[in-house]
């Protein structure tokens, strides 16, 4: 009987290739097992994204090659071919449970460039309120250097902190991080919790995964690393048992957890107020103001008045009071200004018989905003 966690998360799971992957191909069994714990975390409230490897490995089974190729075309093509099959595999599992599944490909650039990076957010989240499971991969058909994601381990991290997760689960072939190599020493004791990842926790992880898998526990520590950072608690948990990710969620302390090592919210928050450049103001009313300032309100169109600056969609702007022209809030706007100015004034309801298209009901939404002291 799953508990229900009262408290709806953001939760991203990444399974790796070791744990995906058979001699004969796909391993189906831990696919189905996957699906039915996924489908019932989102029946008991959960946001869920998966952050899958094994399109290489997987490749290679279908072309039956001697091994994993050493170039990057090599790579490249049998991704190609893996990557298919995969996504066709969670699709016929999850179509069980009545869940589509969306194939999201990315790369590094994807969270360099800034409309790649707000792209890809708000794509991931709109699937979210579509009720579909996003499944992300790096693209490694169309990727320019060698694969080192770090059998994404690394992805799944960026992944969590791009859709502002509140968990990140990995599941792995091992129980978690040891005190020692446990392949090798049976002495060694499993690390329940980490509250800080110290250079002697990284050194602890040093060496390789599998044939196929190119992560190994060290990537996995990098990753925590990155995700604990951006205030997102982080699990290392043994694959082949994706049922214990009910145990972690109802407080049992399964595999090895990492603590945050900052409030994700607050980071965020001081992120857009001191990390980004300003590049425009919009101003409101007294009513708006008071609205966004002490209600905690999205800013909308019919809330503008006027537009300023020169700034694209991705960009940090500030709003002000029409009348002292202070600004009061500053926050990520998702319409660039020559889109805003033909939206001053507008519903929510006609800003894609105004503009012909539409990146939601919001110019600013409140997730994406911080009152300025």
């Amino acid at each position: 009987m799953v508990k229900l966690n009262k408290k709806s998360e953001k939760i991203v799971i990444k399974i790796g290739t070791s744990t995906l992957s058979l001699a004969s191909g796909i391993n189906k069994e831990i696919i189905q097992e996957i699906s039915q714990v996924i489908a019932k975390l989102k029946n008991i409230g959960h946001d869920v994204v998966l952050v899958s490897s094994g399109a290489i490995a997987i490749g290679v089974k279908k072309l039956n090659l001697p091994g994993r190729p050493n170039t990057i075309l090599g790579k490249q093509a049998t991704s190609a071919v893996g990557q298919a099959l995969l996504i066709q595999t969670y699709d016929k599992y999850f179509s069980g449970f009545n869940i589509p599944v969306a194939q999201i490909l990315l790369t590094r650039e994807s969270f360099v460039q800034r409309g790649t990076y707000i792209n890809a957010r708000e794509t991931i989240l709109e699937l979210l309120k579509m009720k579909v499971l996003p499944i992300i991969n790096e693209n490694d058909t169309v990727a320019s250097e060698e694969i080192k994601f770090g059998d994404n381990d690394m992805l799944s991290a960026m992944v969590a902190d791009l859709i502002s997760a509140d968990r990140l689960i990995i599941l792995t072939d091992e129980e978690g991080l040891y005190d020692g190599n446990p392949k090798k020493d049976k002495k060694a004791k499993l690390i329940p919790m980490v509250e800080k990842i110290t250079p002697e926790i990284e050194k602890l992880a040093k060496g390789r995964g599998s044939e196929f898998s190119s992560g190994g526990m060290e990537s996995k520590i990098q990753a925590a690393k990155l995700a604990t950072s951006e205030g997102i608690v982080t699990h290392i948990i043994y694959g082949k048992k994706p049922e214990k990710i009910f145990d972690i969620l109802d407080g049992t302390n399964i595999g090895t957890t990492f603590l945050p090592s900052a409030d994700k919210n607050e980071k965020r928050k001081t992120w857009i107020a001191y990390g980004l450049i300003t590049s425009g103001k919009v101003y409101v009313d007294d009513g708006d103001e008071k609205a966004i300032a002490l209600n905690g309100k999205s800013l909308l169109p019919a809330g503008v008045k006027k537009v300023d600056g020169n700034f694209t969609r991705g960009a940090a702007i500030e709003i002000c009071n029409l009348k002292s022209n202070k600004p009061f809030a500053k926050g990520i706007t998702n319409y660039g200004k020559s889109e805003l100015e033909k939206l001053v004034g507008v519903k929510s309801t006609e800003i894609e018989k105004a503009l012909g298209y539409t990146y939601g009901e919001t110019i600013i939404h409140r997730d994406d905003l911080v009152i300025l002291k």
